[in-house]
């Protein structure tokens, strides 16, 4: 099974591309539907706890997803030059994993959709890219970038098979991509 986590505020662009790309036996979770308190730095995450967390909140549902699945596929939108607020507070909360080792080989994907073209998104792809590999040393996890989407103006386009001509294309790309 491969968890594909939408980590959106809203279910639009990101949870489209990530339902036309899943398989039938696979996860999807949008983070707008989660209760995920802040990472609160006690630490409490080093000792071997059976929850992971010492945080009782949705927390818990993700962390299953993910021991649970062979892939991990992250869709996010870009707001305010990286990803989602939302998003990096799940990774805060993968402390847990960091430091028992519940990341190691899993491969996780990254699919980035933002307003510019993919052209003018480049240097701020290069820096959720650099965040990403960072993490994925610690963590000891294989990171793969897909593919960064423009879904064009927000207000004007909230469906993002506007915005490519050959949508069903593009989506056989990412499977294959995902695949590898």
């Amino acid at each position: 099974m491969n968890l594909y986590i939408n980590g959106s505020n809203r279910n639009k662009n990101c949870y489209k591309i990530l339902s036309d790309i899943k398989e039938k036996d696979d996860k999807l979770m949008s983070l707008s539907d989660k209760k995920i308190n802040y990472c609160r730095g006690c630490c409490s995450c080093i000792k071997e706890l059976d929850t992971h967390c010492i945080i009782q909140d949705d927390m818990q549902e993700i962390y299953k997803g993910i021991i649970d699945s062979d892939k991990i596929i992250i869709a996010s939108p870009i707001y305010m030059n990286h990803i989602t607020g939302i998003l990096k507070n799940v990774i805060d909360r993968l402390n847990p994993f960091s430091n028992h080792g519940n990341l190691n080989g899993k491969k996780i994907y990254l699919i980035l959709i933002g307003q510019m073209s993919e052209e003018d998104n480049e240097e701020v792809v290069d820096l959720v890219k650099k965040f990403f590999e960072s993490i994925s040393e610690f963590m000891e996890f294989e990171f793969h970038f897909v593919k960064c989407l423009s879904s064009g103006d927000i207000e004007n386009c909230d469906d993002i098979t506007e915005m490519y001509e050959d949508y069903e294309t593009l989506v056989k790309e990412i499977k294959n991509e995902i695949s590898k």
